[in-house]
C-alpha cells in the first residue's frame, strides 16, 4: 500500500506542478474559478488578440517588402497559434479537469502495484514527464531572456561600432504613433508580450505533452493488464478444474474493466485531436512555407542582426512542428500495441465469451489514436518528413531563381 501512494503522489506531484503553472496565466483551477481569474484570462487573452493585431497591421503595411513580410509572418503565425491555444484551453476546461480527476483516482484502479513491470512503466514515464515540463520551463526563461535584450544590445553595439542609427524591437508591431520617438515605452511592451506569448505557449506545450505521456502510460499499463489477463496460476486452475467458474469471471471482469479504460482513452484522445486541431492545421498549412523563407532569408542577408534572427526563427518552427509530429507518432505507437499485447496474452485458456470480446477489442486496437490537423493530416513523423522536404525543395528553388 504505501508502494502504491508513492507512485500515485509521484504522478499527483507532476500534475500538481502542471497546476501551479496553469495559476500563473489564470487558467487553473478548471472549474469553480475565482472572478479574478476570469478577468485575469479576458484580460491575457484581450492583450495577445491586441499583438496579433499590430503584426497583421505590420503586414499589411509592409506588404510589397518580402523581407519584412518574412520577418513579420512568423510571429504573428506563433501569435495566433498562442491565442487559440489559450482559447481551446479556457473553453475546454471540463475536459481537462476531467482528465486530472481521471490521472489522480481513477486510473488507478487497474495498477497492479505487486506487478515490477507496472511500478516501472509509472516511473518511467512519470520521469519523461518531469524532464519534458522542467525543459520546457528552463527554456523559455532565458528564451524570453534572450528574444528581449538581444535587440536591444545589438542596436547599442551598431550605434557605438558602426554609428548606426537603426532602432530594433522584440517583434516590430504597428502603431498610431512615431514608435521612436516612445521608443522605450514600445521596447517595454513588446518585452512584456513577448513574455506573455512565450509563457502561454509554453504552459500549453507543458499540459498536452504531459497528457499524451500519462495516456501513453496507461496505454501501457493497459497491454501489461492484458498480457498477463490469464496468470499461470488461472491457467492451472482452468487445466485442473479447480475453481473455473470463479477463475472465469475474475478474469471476464478484468477485462471488462480494461475495456472500459481503454474506451475512456479513446474518447480522451479524440476530444484533445479536436481541441488542438486548429492549431496543428494552421501550425502544418504554413509551417513549410516559413520553414522555406525563413531558411533561405537567413543565409541571404548581409545584416548579422537579421540573419541570427530569421536563424532562431527558422529553428523555433521546426522544432515545433517535430514536436507535434513526434508527440503523435508516439501516441499512435503505443495504441496500436495493444494488439499484440491481447495475442500475447493466455487466451487459449479464456472462455469462448471472453475470446470473443478480445477478439472485438483487437479489432478495435487496430485503428490508432491520432493527433491530426483538423482531420486533414495525421501529424507524425512521415508527416514531419514531407514538410522537411516541401520545405527544402522550395528552399532550392529560391536559390535557383534569386542567386
Amino acid at each position: 500500500m504505501a508502494q502504491a501512494n508513492s507512485l500515485r503522489q509521484e504522478v499527483i506531484k507532476e500534475l500538481e506542478f502542471l497546476q501551479v503553472m496553469g495559476e500563473k496565466i489564470f487558467l487553473y483551477p478548471f472549474v469553480d474559478t475565482t472572478k479574478l481569474k476570469t478577468i485575469g484570462y479576458t484580460i491575457t487573452h484581450m492583450l495577445v488578440l491586441c499583438t496579433a493585431f499590430q503584426l497583421t497591421l505590420t503586414l499589411l503595411s509592409n506588404g510589397t517588402d518580402w523581407l519584412e513580410i518574412i520577418n513579420v509572418a512568423p510571429n504573428l503565425g506563433v501569435v495566433l497559434m498562442t491565442t487559440i491555444k489559450y482559447m481551446k484551453i479556457y473553453i475546454n476546461r471540463q475536459f481537462y479537469h476531467k482528465i486530472f480527476n481521471h490521472y489522480r483516482n481513477d486510473m488507478w484502479g487497474i495498477v497492479d502495484i505487486s506487478s515490477g513491470e507496472q511500478q516501472k512503466i509509472i516511473k518511467t514515464y512519470k520521469k519523461i514527464s518531469m524532464f519534458i515540463n522542467r525543459f520546457l520551463l528552463y527554456y523559455s526563461i532565458p528564451l524570453i531572456l534572450i528574444v528581449n535584450s538581444f535587440p536591444y544590445l545589438v542596436m547599442v553595439y551598431e550605434s557605438q561600432v558602426n554609428g548606426s542609427n537603426e532602432y530594433l524591437y522584440p517583434f516590430d508591431g504597428w502603431y498610431p504613433f512615431d514608435k521612436v520617438k516612445w521608443y522605450a515605452a514600445v521596447y517595454i511592451w513588446e518585452s512584456c508580450m513577448t513574455a506573455v506569448v512565450v509563457c502561454v505557449f509554453g504552459f500549453s506545450n507543458m499540459l498536452h505533452g504531459s497528457l499524451i505521456i500519462f495516456i501513453c502510460m496507461e496505454l501501457k499499463i493497459i497491454g501489461n493488464r492484458l498480457e498477463n489477463l490469464i496468470n499461470d496460476e488461472d491457467a492451472i486452475a482452468i487445466f485442473e478444474d479447480n475453481g473455473v467458474q470463479i477463475v472465469h469471471r475474475k478474469i471476464l471482469a478484468n477485462l471488462k474493466m480494461l475495456i472500459a479504460k481503454h474506451n475512456f482513452l479513446t474518447k480522451t484522445s479524440a476530444k484533445l485531436d479536436a481541441v488542438l486541431g486548429d492549431a496543428m492545421l494552421l501550425n502544418y498549412s504554413l509551417g513549410a512555407i516559413f520553414i522555406c523563407l525563413t531558411a533561405f532569408t537567413f543565409t541571404v542577408v548581409d545584416n548579422l542582426y537579421k540573419s541570427i534572427r530569421y536563424f532562431f526563427m527558422f529553428t523555433a518552427l521546426l522544432v515545433e512542428i517535430f514536436n507535434q509530429c513526434l508527440f503523435g507518432q508516439i501516441l499512435s505507437d503505443h495504441s496500436v500495441n495493444l494488439t499484440k499485447s491481447i495475442y500475447y496474452s493466455n487466451w487459449p485458456c479464456a472462455t469462448p465469451e471472453v475470446k470473443k470480446i478480445m477478439l472485438m477489442l483487437m479489432v478495435r486496437t487496430q485503428k490508432p489514436f491520432q493527433l491530426t490537423a483538423k482531420g486533414y493530416l495525421t501529424m507524425n513523423i512521415y508527416t514531419f518528413s514531407s514538410i522537411c522536404s516541401t520545405s527544402y525543395r522550395c528552399f532550392n528553388l529560391l536559390r535557383t531563381i534569386y542567386l
